[in-house]
């Protein structure tokens, strides 16, 4: 057995949303063979375990590994590839413009930025494809993340309706040219995975992924919203998850169109519709949840269902903010993700959870705010949960967790000074960033150290993929843009009526 001490000038050992968070000073965590057996006071642990290998300087900030809750794997954001930011309901179908990068790659280009932001497990969900690679390329994938040491929990996602709109899309192939009609349905019908094929792959990797005590990869079923998927479907996936005992994962009103879909169809939002579905729970996690109403926030606490957080990707989208704050208020799990939509394209977890602490301050003397505190619960505890690794496995630096931790440069965070009367959660929340990230050690096994990647030649790999965009372009790349150019002005006149309530001044939007 192996046994290492890690310390720091402090010791984030649980993030607590009530505000009582447990900080040590000149504090350590001893981890044996990944698991965490003894936290306390530095001096306690080494006359403790006085043949462990230390681990830290005594100087820097030591905290649970984080969790991106949601993201899909582009290391390369959609802007850089070539699909311009945009409204959600246009965006999506820009994509078909961006440069692809060998998958492989792709994921480690990805993990690079996320090991360097102190991740630790990723909640991933893999871009729809059709059978012929969709395979190949979570093989590719799941490699990818055992090279780098990282933990998942891996989903593909799967649509089998509402390819253009939240609708018929008939409705939008009526209107256009034959020639565009041609060309977007040639598009759509070669990214298209059915049913059947999606069920096998999934099945096959939840049985190619057992469960054990360290447990680095969680697969999950993923219908990739309700709108994207029918009603039958989803309640099936909801029972072979059931029956597998395995989570769920879908995006859920990240913008208003897409409650308007629901209600339009049944009366009903899309969380009650899921909710009739039996597809709740607390193996269920939600994605974006930005236009939800109060009744919905009560349904996802009363069913124990979980919500990723992003941010960024809202923002960047034109979604919404997200009613957080509610959502705190009534109890529901909330995690932190990028959605590979960082604001900087970087993924920078730590500047993620500062945007997110600043969004969430409505004016006003005695109005609740969002905290450092519950921030970071977001980001340890909440992804946690909402991976399903539960709150007993990671999330934060107690006995008989995973060994999962981040050390931090101190000396950059607080200089040139920090006053010794404030909260250094406060601090690490404001003022922390990737750059600030020495270590990270995941399952005890250390694979970031003096800012160096001990398990993938980051050279190498940016190197790699350098190469492969500096080819030139396919042939048909320009077509596609073109397509998706053309095919905007009809998904435009599509939405047309579909009335968004207005945001005067930017409040933060009623829930309805």
């Amino acid at each position: 057995m192996t046994t290492t001490i890690t310390r720091g000038k402090y010791v984030l050992v649980r993030a607590d949303l009530a505000g009582d968070s447990t900080v040590l000073t000149d504090g350590a965590v001893a981890q044996t063979d990944g698991q965490i057996v003894d936290v306390g006071a530095y001096d306690d642990l080494r006359s403790r375990h006085p043949d462990a290998e230390i681990v830290g300087n005594g100087r820097q900030f030591l905290m649970p590994g984080m969790v991106n809750a949601h993201h899909h794997g582009r290391g390369l954001s959609g802007l850089l590839l070539g699909q311009p930011d945009g409204g959600l309901e246009t965006w999506i179908n820009h994509a078909w413009g961006r440069r692809s990068v060998e998958p492989y790659n792709m994921m480690l280009i990805t993990l690079l930025n996320l090991i360097r932001s102190g991740v630790t497990t990723v909640m991933f969900n893999q871009s729809v494809t059709p059978r012929r690679v969709v395979w190949d390329e979570a093989q590719a994938n799941l490699r990818a993340f055992s090279e780098a040491g990282l933990r998942t929990a891996f989903s593909l996602a799967f649509k089998n309706q509402c390819y253009l709109v939240y609708g018929n899309d008939d409705d939008v192939y009526g209107k256009m040219p034959d020639d565009l009609a041609s060309g977007v349905r040639g598009i759509v019908e070669g990214s298209i995975l059915s049913t059947e094929d999606y069920l096998s792959i999934t099945a096959d990797l939840i049985r190619d992924s057992p469960a054990d005590s360290t447990n680095m990869v969680r697969m999950l079923y993923s219908p990739q919203a309700y709108h994207w998927a029918d009603e039958d479907t989803l309640a099936h996936i909801a029972e072979l998850a059931k029956a597998a005992d395995v989570g769920l994962h879908t995006h859920c009103v990240e913008s208003y169109y897409q409650r308007l879909y629901a209600e339009r169809l049944h009366g009903q939002t899309p969380v009650q519709r899921f909710n009739e579905l039996g597809f709740l729970g607390p193996k269920t996690s939600l994605a974006h949840c930005v236009w939800l109403t109060s009744d919905d926030i009560a349904i996802l606490a009363e069913t124990g269902t979980s919500i990723s957080h992003n941010p960024s990707s809202n923002l960047r989208l034109r979604s919404g903010i997200a009613p957080v704050l509610e959502m705190h208020r009534q109890g529901v799990h909330v995690a932190l993700g990028t959605d590979s939509t960082s604001i900087n394209d970087d993924d920078d977890h730590f500047q993620e959870m500062a945007l997110s602490m600043r969004l969430h301050r409505p004016p006003g003397l005695d109005v609740p705010y969002l905290s450092s505190h519950q921030v970071l619960h977001m980001a340890t505890l909440g992804g946690a949960y909402e991976t399903t690794f539960g709150e007993d496995m990671i999330g934060s630096l107690e006995v008989g967790k995973r060994a999962d931790m981040v050390l931090l440069d101190w000396d950059r965070i607080s200089t040139p000074y920090v006053a010794e009367n404030l909260d250094v959660l406060d601090v690490l929340v404001s003022r922390a960033r990737a750059t600030d990230v020495d270590t990270v050690i995941v399952e005890g096994k250390t694979i970031f150290e003096d800012k160096q990647f001990k398990t993938i030649d980051a050279a190498g790999v940016v190197e790699a993929v350098r190469e492969e965009l500096s080819t030139p372009a396919p042939e048909d790349l320009t077509n596609r843009r073109d397509l998706a150019a053309r095919l905007e002005p009809y998904l435009r006149d599509y939405y047309a009526d579909w009335h968004v309530p207005e945001q005067p001044m930017y409040h933060y939007q009623s829930l309805g």
